[in-house]
């Protein structure tokens, strides 16, 4: 059965609803097409992974923004038909969907020890000197990388983690953020929700 584990207004403007993937790829396209969703769009894909996130980003899309269309501009950024916003993303056994009358970026990230190694990539200085010390370090970082990724979604292109956003000083477990962006697209101060979530952190524009 599909397993819907989240779903909340997170600001007044926009909805997030994740879902536990644990359906087989079939089971998933049995869903879409009872639901009266098409799944004619697998043809062009290949890879299973990129089949599982296709299908469980339509099964979203109909339950969260029932009859609306999506499209994907150059950039790769989707949107919804009607004026409506959208982002989504999927990590491990998560996968989730925001649709917002605002632009919207939404990251799901799970715990990796990945992120010590790249860390100077996507860390702005003052932010990598008030990185925690001992086991809440990953953490720290997990939702730092989730809210770059956010912030990025939200623009679509043209962001550079490390040199445009600066995150206010935060314990990883706070469940609102505050990031500063300066940059290409100007200057602008984001709110942020984080959720933690079955060793996940989900962190979202509001």
């Amino acid at each position: 059965m599909p397993l819907i584990i989240y779903q909340k207004d997170i600001s007044d403007h926009a909805r997030l609803a994740v879902w536990k993937m644990t359906e087989s790829n079939e089971e998933l396209a049995d869903i879409l097409e009872k639901s009266g969703g098409r799944v004619d769009g697998l043809s062009s894909i290949k890879l299973e992974k990129r089949i599982r996130e296709w299908l469980i980003t339509q099964i979203l899309l109909d339950l969260m923004a029932r009859g609306k269309t999506m499209r994907y501009l150059e950039n790769g950024k989707p949107i919804l038909s009607h004026n409506l916003h959208i982002s989504v993303s999927h990590c491990g056994e998560l996968a989730g969907l925001v649709v917002s009358d605002r632009p919207v970026g939404l990251d799901i990230q799970g715990i990796d020890e990945k992120l010590y190694r790249i860390k100077n990539k996507f860390c702005h200085p003052s932010e990598l000197k008030n990185l925690p010390d001992g086991p809440t370090r990953l953490e720290h970082l997990t939702v730092l990388w989730s809210v770059k990724e956010a912030v990025f979604k939200f623009f679509g292109e043209n962001v550079h983690f490390a040199k445009d956003i600066i995150t206010t000083d935060f314990h990883y477990t706070q469940p609102n953020l505050t990031a500063e962006y300066n940059g290409i697209h100007g200057e602008k101060t984001f709110h942020l929700t984080n959720i933690s979530m079955d060793g996940y952190h989900i962190v979202a524009t509001i």
